[in-house]
């Protein structure tokens, strides 16, 4: 069988599914463990890793359904070496965005004092 890692998600005899939190190296005693938790609760618990085997099969991994990771990988894509690398983007005006109105700039100054105790 396949060894849980970070993410892994495994399915029980009743159809209940965990997701694998992490996996601990040996302790003293030579037995590995795994914290997992239900996804339909937030409680974590701890099995030996054999047991942990036993009783679940895997499903899936996370990580294959996870925006954030191709995200990251995409932005840490080099450009392409035709282009060089401009120190600002193009859409950045400071002054379009940043500046305040004249009638912002009223509400402002309009506002009501409040008293700190």
């Amino acid at each position: 069988m396949i060894d849980p890692i970070r993410n892994d998600i495994f399915e029980d005899a009743n159809g209940v599914k965990i997701a694998v939190k992490q996996t601990y190296p040996p302790n003293a005693l030579g037995v590995r463990l795994v914290e997992y938790k239900n996804l339909s609760d937030s409680n974590l618990r701890f099995m030996p890793i054999e047991q942990f085997l036993e009783c679940f099969r895997l499903v899936d991994n996370f990580g294959t359904t996870d925006t954030f990771v191709k995200v990251v990988m995409q932005k840490a894509e080099p450009p392409p070496a035709g282009e060089p690398e401009s120190e600002e983007p193009p859409s950045a005006k400071p002054e379009d965005d940043e500046a305040i109105k004249p009638a912002q700039a009223d509400e402002l100054r309009s506002a009501a004092p409040t008293r700190s105790s």
